[in-house]
């Protein structure tokens, strides 16, 4: 009993010294970051979000494993770059303009995952945390309660995302021990209340996600 309520502890401490913000994390932009970004279009085709948590999730241009698979000319993965092609790199990601706010943030923690390596939980961190802000933002507009709204779609969505990077399924290589443990304590609750969230839909609703051509666009203090 006493091990399950240090671990619950360590979850509030742990949520209190983790940023919220990429700017500590990811590159200034460079010219040819600043250049790539005035001239950003969104993808061709950006995906809808299906309520699935596997490989293949995929939403807006950036949001999914290896999504977009860009790559270096080299094909060499981005740890073994020097940090300048790292940086040459993200200058492709930022001639793609995110289809909205979930989108940015993911963009973003890929830029993470480049610059600073994969298995990077301080990537996964502040992921969590600007999905948290982004899902609280929802929460207080007059339909963020309101299941089968715009809204509530959208908030549904960034919670998912965000919790998962709080479970098992993303602990990288490098996560210590006690993080690991806290993870695994997390991942039944998260995923029990994926279960309560599809038992809120209507028999009518197939997705609790944003629907085709819906935008997650809201604004947030951490937009940039």
């Amino acid at each position: 009993m006493y091990k399950y309520i240090l671990l619950f502890v360590m979850v509030i401490l742990t949520q209190a010294l983790i940023g919220d913000d990429f700017s500590d994390l990811n590159p200034p932009l460079t010219q040819k970051m600043k250049q790539h970004l005035k001239h950003a279009k969104v993808c061709k085709e950006p995906a809808t979000a299906e309520e699935k948590f596997d490989k293949t999730f995929r939403y807006g241009c950036f949001c999914g494993e290896n999504y977009p698979d860009i790559k270096d000319p080299s094909l060499k993965p981005p740890e073994y770059l020097t940090y300048s092609k790292r940086k040459d790199l993200i200058a492709r990601y930022y001639s793609i303009k995110p289809y909205d706010t979930i989108d940015a943030a993911c963009m973003q923690h890929d830029i993470c995952y480049i610059y600073n390596g994969k298995d990077s939980q301080e990537c996964n961190d502040a992921f969590y945390n600007r999905l948290k802000k982004i899902r609280d933002a929802y929460e207080k507009t007059p339909d963020g309660e309101k299941p089968g709204t715009k809204a509530w779609r959208c908030k549904v969505l960034a919670s998912d995302m965000g919790a998962i990077f709080k479970t098992i399924f993303t602990a990288g290589d490098d996560i210590s021990v006690s993080r690991f443990s806290i993870f695994a304590m997390i991942t039944p609750f998260t995923l029990a209340n994926k279960i309560i969230q599809k038992g809120a839909l209507s028999m009518s609703e197939r997705s609790g996600y944003p629907l085709v051509f819906e935008r997650c666009t809201i604004s947030t203090k951490t937009d940039k």
